[in-house]
């Protein structure tokens, strides 16, 4: 037992072990149950009715104390199960080698909020997958599983290296590249979303560099009419994700 709990401690504290290990924590019954098909093992101290369905399954389930859980617990209020799982693997093929994809790329996004909003607004909307450059916080960070609410089990989502490549590989694919800039002049209710589209959120702080930019098809802004200076990057993402769903699905029929 004392092997597993260090275990877990080590996926949750060193993004290192998490790379090497190719697993990751989840924890609390919702994201437990989401991942069951990924589960290496099960830690609980409550004798929860999901507990034993995957026992019933055959999952290695091991029983510890509750003060063993809390310590391990990533939460002000454990739920008594979390699981150890195995990561999903993707290649960027899986999500631009769709029909007509809708993707999103995020371009050092740091917030675990953020991305986790990002992720599950775009499971929300049914987007083709998410791209996550290097720099662009851990997606197995226990705060970005959390706030994803299990979406990051329900599509496709590829950590990539080279910004300028997979941008160059998408516009081979005849996949348009919409950029974010605060001060662009053209606002992102102009741009046709019902095309082939990647949308790349940056930094919240620095936003988009500027040869990321200049790859881009089509840079535009979000309308503020109002005072308030910026959006968080979730938000901004959510607002355009969804001006592409009503263009594609919801658009009058002249």
């Amino acid at each position: 037992m004392k092997r597993q709990l260090r275990f877990v401690d080590n996926l949750l504290e060193k993004n290192r072990i998490r790379q090497e290990e190719q697993k990751f924590v989840v924890e609390g019954p919702h994201l437990v149950a989401e991942a069951e098909n990924l589960i290496d093992f099960v830690l609980y101290s409550e004798e929860l009715p999901l507990v034993a369905k995957l026992k019933k399954k055959g999952l290695n389930c091991f029983k510890v104390t509750k003060k063993q859980f809390a310590d391990v617990s990533q939460v002000e209020t454990p739920q008594g199960v979390l699981a150890v799982v195995n990561k999903r693997k993707f290649e960027l093929e899986d999500i631009v080698g769709v029909i007509n994809p809708m993707i999103v790329f995020c371009v050092g996004i740091q917030d675990p909020g953020n991305l986790g909003t990002i992720i599950r607004t775009a499971d929300a909307v049914s987007a083709s997958g998410v791209i996550l450059s290097r720099g662009t916080v851990d997606l197995y960070n226990s705060k970005v599983i959390r706030s994803t609410m299990g979406s990051m089990f329900h599509l496709p989502i590829v950590q990539i290296g080279s910004v300028v490549e997979v941008l160059q590989q998408l516009k081979k694919q005849q996949v348009r590249v919409i950029a974010t800039a605060g001060q662009a002049p053209k606002s992102f209710f102009e741009v046709d979303f019902k095309r082939s589209s990647a949308i790349i959120i940056g930094n919240e702080g620095s936003g988009l560099p500027a040869d990321i930019l200049g790859l881009a098809d089509e840079v535009v802004s979000i309308p503020m009419p109002g005072r308030a200076e910026s959006l968080n990057a979730g938000v901004a993402a959510s607002i355009m994700l969804y001006e592409a769903v009503k263009q594609r699905k919801y658009a009058r029929k002249n």
